[in-house]
Order: structure tokens, then sequence, then C-alpha cells
């Protein structure tokens, strides 16, 4: 039998037994603890763990709505929540969790930022040639910043055009992607993208990673993307012209880095590359996550024009 008198124990505290037992990367609980400190503990840390209710849980995600809040700052702060009321239940703290049927606001989905040819070919004109060779791989490859970043030399296999996806260069340094995981894959290399790395790797040790700081005196480190970002990728950037529709020469679009991996499935979607193909080529858990592509295949709009096309007696308006 559950004792109900176990539930009389402290928000805050049954927060800091659950926080102590956890096993998550670096990275992720710097950003699970500003959330928390943010907009988790200042409402309920004084709260008995038995007097929390669903309605109560659903208040505060109306009072987060209400001082502004983001709504993926509310998801996550309710996601982090609701992991320590399960973790409650449990463990026989509290019978039932108040984290269920919880309405939250709706997150805006962007579409994906991606450039044209174009544009991505006068961003490479700018960099020096080491960047110019990583960036290439990222506009044909989709790898995520920290996956060009973590590639190691030895995971290239030349002889068939390949790389493997396996390690990843985080904040807290260089990991391995665990073998259940979809970001775990072998990605295929252009000709050109190929002969280009093969010039940039030549010198390389076979555990080297590829893509390090060049900068004299301290080359050789792993990259970080706070100092990269500015430092190279943003000045290409705002240095980049194309011709516009027009003709008239314009800046290139203030795009992060992120937007070589989605250029690249814009590309193949808009070449005919399923979209399947292209979740399994850059890794994405999710098919939704690759949906968001979908409006740029070729045949998109094919279908409902048709259906328009094969109406007996279209509506007409005078001239």
């Amino acid at each position: 039998m559950r004792d109900p008198r176990v539930g009389e124990i402290a928000f805050r505290e049954w927060h800091d037994r659950w926080w102590n037992a956890r096993i998550v990367e670096p990275h992720t609980l710097r950003g699970d603890g500003s959330s928390i400190k943010n907009h988790v503990l200042p409402y309920w840390a004084d709260w008995e763990m038995r007097t929390i209710t669903r309605m109560d849980v659903q208040s505060w995600i109306r009072s987060l709505v209400e001082k502004g809040a983001g709504a993926s700052a509310i998801k996550r702060a309710y996601n982090l929540t609701s992991s320590i009321m399960r973790a409650a239940v449990d463990d026989d703290v509290i019978a039932v969790s108040p984290c269920r049927s919880i309405d939250l606001p709706a997150i805006a989905v962007k579409p994906p930022q991606w450039f044209t040819p174009d544009q991505a070919q006068s961003i490479l004109d700018g960099l020096a040639p080491a960047w110019r060779t990583m960036c290439l791989l990222g506009f044909y490859t989709g790898l995520r910043w920290g996956e060009l970043s973590g590639l190691h030399r030895h995971r290239i296999d030349t002889r068939r055009s390949r790389l493997f996806v396996v390690e990843v260069n985080t904040k807290s340094g260089i990991k391995e992607y665990p073998k259940s995981s979809r970001s775990r894959r072998e990605v295929p290399l252009p000709p050109h993208v190929l002969e280009a790395l093969e010039r940039h790797i030549h010198r390389l040790d076979r555990d080297a990673v590829v893509f390090t700081t060049i900068t004299k005196g301290r080359s050789g480190r792993l990259l970080a993307d706070s100092n990269w970002r500015p430092q190279t990728w943003w000045p290409a950037v705002e240095a980049a012209y194309y011709f516009g529709d027009d003709g008239e020469l314009q800046l290139v679009p203030h795009y992060p880095p992120h937007a070589m991996r989605h250029t690249c499935a814009s590309w193949l979607v808009q070449k005919g590359v399923s979209l399947y193909e292209v979740q399994h080529l850059l890794g994405h858990e999710s098919f939704q996550t690759t949906q968001r592509y979908a409006h740029l295949q070729p045949d998109a709009h094919k279908a409902v024009l048709g259906a328009w096309e094969r109406m007996e007696t279209p509506l007409t308006i005078a001239a």
C-alpha cells in the first residue's frame, strides 16, 4: 500500500532528488537547469506534491503564456515537469501524474531556410579553402554542424565514395551517436565533393578530426560553433551577393550554418528524391520533420491543378 503521507514532500525537495538521479548529457543538463530555474521552480517549489492537480498544471501553463514565455520554452518546462511527476508516480510518492491532457500553446513551424545554388556558390567563394571544403560537404550531405566538425578521417571511405556519421562534436567534446539512433548513418559523396575532401585529408592521420581550427598557434583544436559562426560563417554570408530574378545584385539571405542542411534537403526534393530517402540521408528521427520539404516536390501541386483542369464547367468572370 502507498503511504499517502509520502506525498507531503515539497516539489522542490522531490525535484532535487529527481535531478541528482538523472543521466543526461552535460549540455542537456545546462538547458534543462535554465528552464527549471526560470519557469518551473518559481511556481511549484513550495507546493506539496500530493496537492498538485491537473487543473493546477493547466493554470501554470496559462500563467507562462500570459508572462510572454515562448511556446518552445513552455513545452520544455512542461516536459520536464511531466518527467518529475512520472518519477513521483514510479516511486509511489503520488498515485497519478497531474500532467495529463494538458493544452500547450502551438509551436509555429517555420519553413526551412535554404539557399539557391548561386547563393551557396557565392558563400563558398568567400571562404578560406579549409572552410570551403567543409561547407561544400555540408551543402551536399546535409550533415549537422556538429557532425561536420566531429567527422573523423577514418569515417571517410574514399573507395566507395561514402562517409559514415558516427561521432558528433558537442560543447562537451566528441561524442558517439548511440547505435540505435537514426543519426548514425552512411552518406554518399558526389565525385567533385569527394575530390575536394581527398585534397583536404591526404596529410591527416587516420584517426584525426577532419576539420579543426586553423589559426596560427592554435591550430588543430576542435571547432566551437560559438567561435566559428561569428569568425567564419557570418563574414562570408554578409559579403556574399547574387543576381536576383530582376538582374539586380542582391545580398545573400542572412541564414545560419544549419541552412546548409536545409539546402541539401531542398535541392534533393526539388530534383525528385523521395522524402523517405531524404529522411534517411539526414538522419531525421521523425518523418514529420522531413515533411517540411514536401511543398518543394516537383509534383506537389500536380494533383490539385489536374483536378481543376478536369472540371467540366469551370467558373468564369467577365473580362
